[in-house]
């Protein structure tokens, strides 16, 4: 699950709704930059959001520290000023990954967030499959796919799994052929797991992606991953 902060008074003006919608990922409140700044610390989020002129740390300052830092510099920052001249020209002083005005609107914001942690789209995929399972569970497992994404695959399997786990198969892609594959457990959820690909064929690849624009999955409908 990927994590992102938001400053407090960003958060405060942004419409709940919009809140509800990350289903996919934790939110993390800081209430300065200086916290923004240990959380991520200890966190590693994929995202900090934030304002031009809070307190404590300045903005230019705290995105500085991050982005000198080989530790932290892999995360995405919006910084959020209101429409001027002088705010817009210090805001892209600040090193980040974007600059959104304020008021937030919640359908810019969710375009911004969306690209910045790169979300794969996901395609309806059934399809089922026997695996061999390593790690923790040693045998042999039946799958049933429901989405699919470039990353990885939402499944529902016959035994009890366990992040970390290992899972070899054949996966039929039709029209394509059949592709030897290994995924890892990331997440679960009863019997649904959320498997990532860590071994996958270029052209299994180019078939993921063929099918997944012949057949999105729009609905809202249960998530356990963004894989």
């Amino acid at each position: 699950m990927k994590k992102i902060i938001f400053t407090d008074r960003v958060r405060q003006n942004v419409d709940l709704d919009f809140f509800e919608e990350l289903s996919d990922l934790e939110v993390l409140t800081a209430y300065s930059n200086a916290d923004a700044l240990m959380i991520h610390r200890k966190e590693k989020v994929s995202l900090i959001i934030t304002e031009l002129y809070g307190s404590g740390m300045s903005t230019q300052l705290f995105c500085a520290q991050i982005r000198d830092d080989g530790e932290l510099r892999d995360v995405a920052i919006i910084v959020c000023c209101r429409d001027n001249e002088i705010e817009l020209g210090a805001a892209a002083q600040c090193r980040a990954s974007a600059v959104l005005t304020l008021p937030l609107r919640v359908a810019v914001l969710r375009r911004k967030v969306n690209e910045l942690l790169s979300m794969p789209a996901r395609g309806f995929f059934h399809a089922q499959f026997s695996a061999r399972a390593s790690g923790t569970t040693r045998m042999s497992v039946d799958c049933l796919t429901e989405n699919i994404s470039v990353t990885g695959m939402l499944i529902k399997a016959n035994a009890e799994l366990h992040r970390g786990d290992l899972l070899q198969y054949s996966l039929n892609l039709a029209p394509a052929k059949s592709f030897l594959m290994q995924a890892e457990i990331v997440r679960h959820d009863g019997e649904r797991y959320g498997i990532r690909f860590s071994r996958i064929d270029p052209v299994a690849l180019r078939a993921i992606e063929a099918l997944v624009s012949q057949n999105p999955s729009r609905g809202k409908g249960r998530k356990i991953s963004t894989v």
